[in-house]
């Protein structure tokens, strides 16, 4: 994808469609250069006649012209960076237009009569990571940062994107390169082939350390996946039990039909909310009952399939509820759902008034693993808002995020959980009395692995795939 600094291509970086100001990247050495027979400079600071001429990190006020016929296209803002210090580390220059279609249509086939090829996906931030402005991990980041659209997202993704992760992996893997080389030493210098008990003592340390800050780096992605994948919330019951109005409540829109009738709801319904900026899928499902209708059975069985599926699961108690009903069904909630998940309790429509079975009701929940127990009226908006609070309160419970640090990247994940069980091998083969020549191969396998993460030991099919979801102007 990416060729020579000398090779220059193009694309738009910035949407599709009709906007106010567009913006056209041209990346590589001459970029400027070769755009100057189809640039009239109006203006410009130091009164120069020729982009190439502009210092870097400058702007001029331009006329771009067809060069062959000399018709002006757009009059455009020219803005040119040097090389070391623009995005990609060669010469760039960027063109912002205005964003009609055929504006941006005409200036890029404009830059193609002039020798600037098309850019490929994300080819402006594989050029960045090729030449070392960024690890590869902080290049993901930036597709990331596109695709957040939640404030928590955006946070994880800056924090990784100014190498919050590369520098973590970094320091664990200098920490182990300095082990192998203390074990090639001692291995070296002894002659009975038998390094002291005190090298080993060491080697113990150095990998019980990296060991204890990979497994924090790695749980970090229980808050990472909810990013990244949306945490999922569902609301169960009895039908008729204030599920819909409460998804309504808190999606802030009327999303889910409510009536008085028992079992409106027969299917899975979603609605997709912010929650104190951590991004939220809520599922609305069909009132747990036993039925001969065909259509509410089925109902019923994806409302129990989403239990699995679900990081909290909301029970939603009425004051009609009786309590054998809430012990057959949290019975089969807890069955259903993940053993990370969260089971809550919430006394619903307490505007009417409370459950005669409520303390009963409490002590199975208990028994069932509830974490806590809300009265709220989902009609009236009483205690909704302590709702939004328990959902983001999972959030901030999950995982750990160590000095900021979230991954939220499925691919960091496993690769890092893959070099975190490698490196566990290696702590068992010294506890076990294994040589450590042994040891040091085996952790030399986890270094293959963390260096999938900075980009030192990525191999190209990886690169190019990674890069390939880039969007093109990236």
């Amino acid at each position: 994808m990416t060729g020579s600094a000398d090779e220059l291509f193009c694309a738009v970086s910035t949407p599709a469609g009709t906007s106010g100001i567009a913006v056209i990247r041209i990346s590589g050495n001459g970029a400027a250069k070769s755009i100057d027979r189809s640039v009239k400079i109006i203006r410009s600071s130091g009164g120069y006649g020729k982009v190439s001429e502009l210092p870097g990190y400058t702007c001029c006020f331009a006329d771009l012209r067809d060069p062959d016929t000399g018709v002006s296209v757009d009059k455009v803002v020219i803005t040119r960076f040097e090389a070391p210090f623009s995005y990609t580390g060669d010469e760039m220059v960027e063109i912002s237009c205005h964003g009609s279609p055929e504006v941006k249509k005409e200036i890029l086939d404009i830059l193609y009569r002039l020798g600037i090829r098309a850019a490929g996906p994300g080819e402006f931030t594989k050029t960045a990571f090729m030449n070392g402005k960024m690890s590869l991990s902080s290049a993901e980041a930036v597709m990331d940062i596109i695709a957040s659209d939640s404030s928590e997202e955006l946070r994880a993704a800056n924090i990784i994107s100014e190498g919050a992760l590369a520098k973590r992996t970094d320091k664990i893997e200098n920490d182990l390169y300095e082990m192998m080389a203390m074990i090639e030493m001692a291995v070296d210098f002894d002659d009975d082939d038998s390094p002291d008990d005190d090298t080993r003592v060491k080697v113990s340390g150095i990998l019980n350390d990296s060991v204890a800050e990979l497994e924090r780096i790695v749980l970090s992605y229980r808050k990472g996946r909810m990013l990244s994948e949306k945490m999922k919330v569902s609301f169960t019951g009895i039908p008729n039990s204030g599920k819909s109005t409460l998804l309504n409540s808190i999606a802030g829109y009327d999303r889910s039909i409510v009536t008085d009738i028992s079992g409106t709801t027969t299917d899975t319904i979603e609605a997709v909310c912010d929650i104190y900026g951590v991004p939220v899928i809520l599922t609305d499902t069909a009132g747990i009952t036993k039925s001969s209708d065909r259509i509410e059975a089925l109902g019923v069985e994806r409302a129990i399939r989403e239990y699995g599926k679900s990081d909290i699961v909301f029970y939603l108690v009425s004051p009609d509820t009786t309590v054998k009903q809430v012990s057959d069904q949290l019975h089969d909630v807890r069955a259903k759902i993940r053993e990370d998940a969260e089971l809550i309790v919430l006394f619903n429509k307490s505007d009417l008034g409370s459950n005669p079975g409520e303390e009963e009701i409490r002590e199975i929940g208990r028994r069932y693993g509830a974490s806590s127990f809300i009265p709220i009226s989902a009609s009236d908006g009483t205690n909704v808002e302590e709702v939004r609070k328990a959902i983001k309160a999972h959030y901030d419970n999950a995982g750990v995020s160590d000095g900021g640090l979230v991954i939220t990247n499925r691919r960091h994940y496993e690769t890092l959980d893959s070099a975190l069980g490698i490196l566990r091998t290696a702590v068992t083969a010294l506890d076990k009395g294994e040589g450590l020549d042994v040891v040091s191969s085996i952790v030399r396998a986890a270094l293959d692995k963390t260096g999938e993460i900075s980009g030192k030991t990525v191999s190209a099919d990886l690169a190019k795939t990674i890069f390939d979801r880039f969007c093109i102007g990236k």
